[in-house]
């Protein structure tokens, strides 16, 4: 396998060198290997905090234990750590890395759960499946209002949901007239993702309902990014690989941690 996990009294996983041989090799994860993609995160969380990616970051790894199931193990692990480090291991679906990541749950940050994140357990998507990119933006219009950057931003996910293409996204849309609708948005300027509130219009006084035009399939791919420089697997924080374990099944419930 592809993404490993060290025996659990050995800790979890960091970043070892790769070659860019191996891009080919590590993208044989996606589609097959499973992990708990992050979804929300909450502003001023451990999880914001520690820098998880929403949409684009999957939880492969817990304190060196492979979970890649949806028996609530990691949800139990999160529990059982309030209050300690916790040690994660996170796979990034657009800089095809993994890196470790250490922080502490806890109730007393201010917000819900006590990492501040909503995690779903799914295979590994690639994102430029579920990628739409804004392509230009009409003044006044809802997608203005809502500040999307014209070629910078793309769209990666509607709420909860990985959209697979054009056509089921404004399906979404004309569904959700004059109702708020989340977009998780990556900007190609800061590398970053965002939540984008907006409220599609049919009356808003031009074209569509959102006023943008977006672009979908090979020319509208995510930009690739300054930090992909091949695989990285996660050691043992002494610099030893881990021991293999393997990174198949459907989407879980998405739940708070």
């Amino acid at each position: 396998a592809l993404l490993e996990a060290s025996p659990p009294p050995l800790g979890a996983m960091g970043l070892v060198p790769s070659l860019e041989a191996e891009q080919e090799e590590v993208m044989e994860v996606i589609g097959r290997e499973h992990g708990y993609r992050v979804h929300h995160v909450e502003p001023g969380s451990p999880g914001a905090v520690a820098g998880l990616q929403s949409i684009l970051d999957y939880i492969v790894v817990a304190n060196g234990v492979r979970v890649d199931d949806d028996d609530g193990e990691l949800v139990a692990m999160i529990a059982e750590s309030k209050d300690r480090p916790l040690t994660l291991c996170v796979f990034n679906t657009h800089t095809l890395q993994t890196r470790e990541v250490t922080l502490v749950p806890n109730d007393s940050w201010g917000g819900k759960g006590l990492l501040g994140i909503t995690i779903r357990f799914d295979v590994l998507h690639a994102p430029d499946r579920h990628t739409l990119r804004v392509l230009g933006v009409y003044e006044g219009s809802p997608a203005s209002r809502a500040g999307l950057d014209p070629y910078n931003d793309y769209i990666l996910a509607v709420g909860d949901l990985l959209v697979e293409g054009l056509s089921e996204f404004n399906d979404i849309i004309v569904h959700n007239t004059r109702r708020l609708v989340l977009l998780y948005v990556y900007s190609a300027a800061t590398e970053a993702v965002r939540e984008v509130g907006i409220v599609p219009d049919d009356a808003w006084g031009g074209e569509g309902m959102l006023g943008c035009a977006l672009g979908a399939g090979y020319l509208h791919t995510l930009p690739q990014s300054r930090l992909r420089a091949g695989r990285g697997l996660c050691s043992r924080g002494d610099g030893a690989a881990g021991t293999e374990a393997s990174l198949a099944r459907p989407p879980g419930a998405a739940a708070e941690a």
